[in-house]
């Protein structure tokens, strides 16, 4: 039958028994004025009428009056029932007309969903905690192993053998990757956690990214990389925050680009982020510092760039090298969400691969 038809029609045809919802007209008291089939159906009773919604449904009235003005439903459960309904709501001469569906199992498989993800988020937290503390009596043999490696290569222990050299520096080295990858762990469930003393307070930090990147001045000199650091003119450099948590969160960040780098640049910069820049990057209403550490001769492949913070992407399908790149700036992710700010990693042609940081400068982080 066409609409045309169908609406010719509308005189015999009951439309209002043909609605598929629950339709309930109250006032503002939240008093039935009147319903249709479907509504009886859903509340289960028969005579509604100059009744209160609220007998029937758990803060009827209060669901029905938010709806209306934020133009959203809301799940509300039925008084003597186990079963939730989705209530619509719409504010008509003095009075409401409220929709009403049942939505017992959308909002059991919502809050099925939550509830997992709550458990996953504590059986995750609990195994970080575990890992973090037995970290030291992990790391023990390791040290132990290492530190009489090294003895012995150096003649502590008598002569040894050229070949007895070699395997004591295969068993040196390797001992020193294994304690080295440990605490790239030990750090990311540190991260994951949010296990930070906080320590909310402003600083320079312009003088925090020069003091971190002087940390490294003896690995840049064996690697032969230069560093160049570079602070915009009009640069607000006063931050709140938690610098013990920056620090360590730049901290790593270079040192996984040193280590990924044999020869080349480190470019660093620092500057006020203009609001165009924010707003192609959906970031409004902020004020905020961009820094950016850009790599010359580190560029990474465009088709790692979407996992290149994400360890468990990459685990069955990446080399050692990659992995451990990774897990690390996984934590410098970790540790950026807990200073309400964003990076991530965009290669520039010619140039390398430049990793951006935003932070806002408001006191509101994570106060």
């Amino acid at each position: 039958m066409g609409i045309k038809n169908l609406l010719s029609k509308t005189r015999v045809i009951d439309i209002q028994s043909c609605l598929p919802d629950g339709v309930v007209l109250i006032t503002p008291e939240g008093v039935i004025q009147w319903v249709n089939n479907v509504a009886i159906e859903l509340l289960n009773n028969n005579d509604l009428i100059n009744n209160n919604i609220n007998d029937y449904v758990e803060k009827g009235l209060v669901a029905a009056i938010e709806s209306a003005e934020i133009n959203s439903p809301s799940i509300v459960k039925l008084s003597n029932d186990e079963r939730y309904l989705e209530v619509t709501s719409k504010a008509i001469e003095g009075a409401y007309v409220v929709s009403m569906r049942d939505a017992t199992q959308k909002y059991k498989t919502v809050n099925n969903i939550i509830e997992e993800h709550e458990n996953y988020k504590k059986i995750n937290y609990d195994k970080n905690n575990f890992l973090i503390k037995l970290s030291n009596d992990l790391k023990s043999p390791l040290h132990s192993i290492i530190g009489f490696s090294q003895a012995i290569v150096d003649g502590l222990g008598g002569d040894v053998s050229e070949k007895q050299e070699k395997y004591l520096k295969i068993i040196n080295k390797n001992s020193s990757d294994l304690l080295y990858f440990f605490n790239k762990l030990v750090e990311l469930s540190q991260t994951e956690s949010g296990i930070f003393d906080k320590e909310m307070k402003l600083f320079d930090i312009s003088n925090t990214i020069n003091s971190t990147i002087k940390t490294y001045q003896q690995l840049y000199t064996e690697k032969s990389i230069t560093t160049n650091f570079e602070v915009a003119e009009n640069t607000k450099k006063t931050l709140y925050s938690d610098e013990k948590a920056f620090k360590l969160m730049f901290q790593i960040l270079i040192e996984t680009l040193i280590r990924a780098t044999d020869i080349g640049t480190l470019n660093i910069s620092l500057e006020n982020a203009d609001e165009e820049f924010l707003a192609t990057h959906n970031l409004t209403n902020c004020s905020a510092m961009l820094i950016t550490v850009l790599s010359s001769n580190n560029a990474i492949l465009e088709s790692e760039i979407p996992t290149l913070f994400d360890p468990y992407a990459v685990i069955d399908k990446s080399n050692k090298r990659t992995i451990l790149r990774a897990i690390a700036l996984a934590s410098v992710r970790n540790i950026m969400n807990y200073l309400n700010g964003i990076i991530w990693a965009e290669n520039i042609p010619l140039k390398g691969t430049a990793f951006r940081i935003i932070l806002p400068f408001e006191k509101e982080v994570n106060e």
